[in-house]
């Protein structure tokens, strides 16, 4: 029971850091490009990251993409949090996974992104989907490891590229 408990309090510590409620006070850096760069980042660093160099419309349907993404993250720390896999699970393969990803690419169909963008995002796709096969198993240790893989895939092209 104890051991029930401290894994839903770390699952809503999960969701907890990964949105922000309306209405809160969020500290804004003095530098506004400060924003681009990670935890820990001198901000004296130039920015080093790729602009994709997107057409408006374009960066609004990435935007959404992006958003749906996270969105996705907490319905599935949700779902963990509440012990409700079969959710968490589908979750991770219709909204991160391979089917999520043919529907963006229906979405931004004739969009020319550089390779690398697309080698990160086939990785987040698949962590996804190794996230959307291992939660049945109710473990949380690897179910975790399976969710950070896929958090630090996101991560990852959010490292390497802008808008």
């Amino acid at each position: 029971m104890a051991r029930m408990r401290f894994t839903r309090f770390i699952l809503m510590a999960a969701v907890l850091t990964v949105t922000v409620p309306t209405g809160m006070v969020v500290a804004r850096p003095a530098d506004p490009a400060a924003t681009d760069r990670g935890i820990g980042e001198s901000p004296t660093k130039p920015d080093s990251r790729i602009s994709l160099k997107l057409d408006p419309q374009v960066q609004v349907m990435l935007k959404q993409t992006m958003r749906e993404h996270l969105e996705a993250i907490e319905m599935i720390v949700s779902a963990l949090a509440r012990e409700d896999y079969k959710t968490a699970s589908v979750v991770a393969h219709e909204e991160l996974g391979f089917l999520k990803h043919h529907q963006v690419m229906q979405r931004e169909r004739g969009v020319s992104f550089p390779k690398r963008y697309q080698d990160l995002a086939m990785a987040h796709h698949q962590a996804a989907e190794a996230l959307a096969d291992i939660i049945p198993t109710r473990e949380m240790k690897p179910i975790l490891q399976k969710l950070d893989l896929t958090l630090k895939a996101c991560l990852d092209c959010h490292r390497a590229f802008k808008l």
